[in-house]
């Protein structure tokens, strides 16, 4: 019985020990990211326009898959509007979302032309979004988008996203 109970303590200190702290995972997902950066083994596959947009927005839009050995690494996808675009990079590891960045770059409004400066682009919102074992456990977020919703599930909205380019993605490969 002393023997059980020693086992079961020294096994629950170890998994308590061994577990990884927030920023440890963080710095790890951040590895991640640099390493898929960093492989110029990964061959990619572009869909434009109606290829993944359901409504046609007047700038339109690609969604980049890139892979290797049929597994999907990172997906870019860029969609334009009329006053600006999003841009959202999806990161994989091991089959699962680990990161998502998020950038909105508004084109300049010009007072005294009444219309908007295409050549201008300022950055109005990032937001980066760390995911663990498909968990949302930190996120970075600076600005505010244009008609944000406050009510949307971030972690739920960014997870059926990734799937949903996942898919598209893997018909094309």
């Amino acid at each position: 019985m002393k023997y059980i109970l020693v086992c079961l303590i020294i096994s629950c200190f170890y998994s308590f020990s061994s577990a990884q702290s927030k920023n440890e995972i963080l710095e790890d997902i951040r590895d991640i990211v640099e390493t898929i950066h960093m492989d110029t083994s990964l061959k990619s596959v572009t869909l434009l326009n109606e290829e993944f947009i359901d409504n046609m927005t007047d700038g339109g839009g690609e969604l980049t898959g890139f892979y290797k050995n049929k597994k999907i690494y990172n997906i870019y996808r860029s969609v334009g509007i009329s006053y600006g675009e999003e841009i959202m990079q999806f990161y994989y590891w091991k089959n699962m979302l680990v990161f998502v960045s998020e950038k909105f770059n508004t084109y300049v409004y010009d007072d005294s032309s009444k219309a908007f400066d295409y050549t201008v682009l300022n950055t109005t919102f990032t937001g980066k979004y760390y995911f663990d074992k498909e968990k949302l456990i930190h996120k970075v977020i600076t600005g505010k988008k244009n008609f944000d919703d406050n009510s949307v599930d971030i972690e739920k909205s960014l997870l059926e996203e990734s799937k949903g380019n996942i898919e598209l993605i893997k018909k094309r490969m």
